[in-house]
């Protein structure tokens, strides 16, 4: 069999400087003053981007403000407010420019729920912060993605999309619905030059591994000897893989889900 010829060039060995995959790109990181929004964000401007990093917390952005240097700037918003999807890429246009990359890291947890004293208006409240939020941020990228005909989507999902444990109902229900959303957006986003894929870790050691449950670091042994990696994630695990999403180097890859999780689901 006689294999088409490759494009020019594309065979060709070149050198890759990794600090300079993300050069120049305008990317915003929700949920960027802890945990996995926080290290993705870092990682980020170590790869040479321009951030937008936001968050709730004054106190928490003004140190990630210091520690990101001249390429990264903050801002203080709630996602939960229906203004903020907009105001946040009109935020990251004025600053830099121009919108690239999302990584939406934001959201809370929900875990030990009993559904049989779970009320409508709980139901109706996290989804709004969880599942409605991502739409109108996501929303609001797009729009600035397809004026400029490209641009990279990274939601953060969760493995609990793909397996289920007790007490995560609604949990898993909205990330389920990020995983589907992020399918939909690489569709409808292809054709104009935007990718977008789902990141979902597994459990890591972050300050939201610790809600509901004060007695964590007495269980992280445990739980880590139930991954064939025998240990649980870091948010530094997560950085590395988001880079990549939204760097050239996945500009074949969209609509995409990328666990990350120790192995816990291929078991």
């Amino acid at each position: 069999m006689v294999w088409p010829r490759q494009p020019s060039g594309l065979l060709e060995e070149t050198a890759v400087d990794m600090t300079a995959r993300l050069a120049g790109k305008a990317i915003v990181v929700t949920g960027a003053t802890s945990g996995i929004g926080e290290a993705i964000a870092l990682r980020c401007v170590a790869e040479g981007a321009r951030v937008l990093a936001v968050g709730r917390r004054s106190d928490a952005l003004a140190d990630l403000d210091r520690r990101g240097g001249a390429a990264l700037a903050t801002l203080q918003a709630d996602l939960v407010d229906a203004t903020s999807g907009d105001a946040i890429i009109d935020a990251c246009r004025t600053r830099f420019g121009s919108v690239y990359g999302l990584v939406h890291a934001a959201g809370s947890v929900w875990r030990n729920q009993d559904l049989s004293t779970t009320s409508d208006e709980q139901y109706a409240a996290f989804l709004e912060e969880n599942l409605t939020a991502t739409f109108r941020l996501a929303r609001a990228a797009f729009r600035a993605m397809k004026d400029a005909r490209a641009g990279s989507i990274v939601l953060v999902g969760s493995q609990l999309a793909h397996i289920s444990v007790p007490g995560y109902a609604t949990y898993s229900t909205v990330k389920g619905a990020i995983t589907t959303f992020g399918r939909a957006l690489a569709v409808d986003g292809g054709p104009l030059g935007i990718r977008a894929n789902v990141l979902s870790p597994g459990l890591v050691h972050t300050p939201m591994a610790y809600v509901d449950r004060p007695n964590f670091d007495g269980m992280i042994a445990g739980i880590a000897e139930r991954h064939p990696l025998q240990r649980i994630g870091q948010p530094i695990d997560m950085a590395g893989p988001a880079a990549f999403l939204l760097s050239d180097d996945a500009a074949w890859m969209t609509g995409q889900t990328l666990i990350v999780d120790g192995g816990f689901t291929a078991q």
